[in-house]
């Protein structure tokens, strides 16, 4: 069987082991006898790996895939057997090396790879998007109102004028010559109420 990892042709591999298990979560529901198993798919492939880095390109062989472990990053996974080949991306979870004494060219390796699922593409939500427009409308018209109330207070405020502090002796004939008019106009409109009754 020839498996190549990261671009390694693993050629001397004296164990292989796939593993595959389902995601089962338990329930206990009362009055149910026994308790309710309910599947969530599978968990991802794991493939563990032994063998030997055997010649003069052992170490460069060595090197590179130590390379792509510390790399914690997707790396393409091809094996082939009875004919049929088998492609896939896998992240390097464990890494084993030893070496014999006497043997410098010869390294053991344990290498465990766990399939890699590409995660989703994230979704962009607009948080406006559910905003009820009228709500929009009001809230534009209720400015302006606001705005149109305080152009009205200013108005009113250059209407008022504060009187000047100086001698009040002097607004004095003012104020009879107002009071004999408003006492005229008064006599007016009660002569129309008599004449009402």
């Amino acid at each position: 069987m020839a498996v190549e990892l990261a671009g390694i042709v693993l050629e001397r591999l004296t164990h292989v082991t796939v593993g595959e298990r389902a995601r089962i979560v338990h329930h206990d529901v009362p009055g149910l006898s026994g308790e309710f198993a309910q599947t969530l798919g599978r968990r991802a492939v794991e493939v563990s790996l032994r063998g030997i880095f055997y010649g003069p390109a052992a170490v460069e062989d060595l090197n590179t895939l130590r390379a792509a472990y510390l790399e914690h990053a997707p790396v393409d996974f091809f094996t082939e057997s009875v004919g049929e080949g088998y492609f896939t991306q896998v992240l390097i979870s464990r890494l084993e090396i030893s070496q014999r004494a006497g043997y410098l060219d010869q390294f053991d390796f344990a290498c465990d790879v766990v399939e890699y699922v590409e995660p989703p593409e994230p979704t962009l939500v607009d948080p406006l998007a559910a905003l009820d427009t009228g709500l929009l409308e009001d809230a534009a018209g209720f400015v302006d109102d606001v705005q149109n109330a305080l152009e009205q207070v200013s108005q009113l405020a250059d209407l008022l004028s504060t009187p000047a502090f100086g001698n009040p002796v002097e607004s004095l004939p003012g104020i009879e010559s107002g009071y004999v008019q408003a006492a005229s106009e008064g006599a007016v409109v009660l002569a129309e109420i008599r004449e009402l009754f």
